[in-house]
């Protein structure tokens, strides 16, 4: 098991949701250990750049929901353990399956209904399945109010109970650039190199139905497909610059 994830199991006080975790922790894909948070660097803080950001993010979220939980009686033994797992797997398909961010490795507007189908997988494998439906409704709510897109029909569910609105502000929290955690093995100079180094002029598009062909000629045949995907992904820098200046 990844070494940061242990971490977070470890403060789990429950051995069969600790059981559970792990064996949830197998079905995340790999990319997830490796991407950054954001991938143009303006949604999170520096810890979240950079090789291995999407992982420290989640790091983050866990540990902020550990402060949050200190003295409080809102929150049984079993609950607490329950949203630190939901933490762990909320965005473990921000892009998809393996094949889905191979085939385009951009952010999925409707990844928390993907990774809270993933975890209801595990109904009647021997664990609680109420249990496993309060984690997966706190998955698919995380984002809040930006439950929307002009391109897709599905609008994501709102936080409404406890477990949901404290996953919730734990995720907002740790996507606050004002806010940051301490990684000791972490280089944020680094990071922020490797998010700068997104400035180089791109000239094609890398995903997609178009992919390989140039912006400017896509934008001459099919303004809808790119205005979609400016509005609609989660873009680096000098690729959405690119489409920008295509469509103007």
């Amino acid at each position: 098991m990844n070494k940061y994830l242990e971490e977070l199991v470890n403060t789990m006080e429950n051995d069969d949701i600790k059981a559970l975790a792990t064996e949830m922790i197998e079905t995340i894909p790999e990319y997830f250990y490796h991407v950054p948070a954001s991938s143009t660097g303006k949604y999170h803080p520096t810890y979240a750049l950079g090789e291995g950001g999407l992982l420290r993010h989640t790091v983050a979220l866990v540990r902020i929901l550990n402060y949050l939980f200190v003295g409080s009686i809102d929150f049984t033994s079993r609950e607490k353990d329950l949203m630190r797992l939901a933490g762990i797997m909320h965005d473990t398909r921000k892009s998809g399956s393996q094949e889905e961010y191979n085939a385009n490795p951009y952010t999925k507007f409707l990844h928390p209904l993907y990774a809270a189908e993933v975890i209801r997988k595990f109904k009647n494998r021997g664990y609680n399945d109420f249990e496993i439906e309060i984690m997966a409704k706190a998955v698919e709510s995380h984002m809040g109010q930006w439950n929307t897109s002009q391109y897709e029909d599905v609008t994501l569910p709102l936080p409404q109970d406890k477990f949901q609105i404290i996953l919730h502000q734990a995720d907002y929290l740790a996507s606050r650039k004002d806010l940051e955690v301490q990684f000791t093995d972490f280089n944020s100079t680094q990071a922020e190199v490797q998010s700068q180094s997104v400035n180089t002029e791109i000239t094609t598009l890398p995903f997609g139905k178009y992919k390989g062909q140039g912006i400017n000629e896509i934008a001459a045949s099919d303004r809808q497909y790119l205005n979609w995907v400016l509005n609609n992904m989660n873009l680096r820098e000098n690729l959405r610059k690119a489409i920008e200046e295509a469509l103007a």
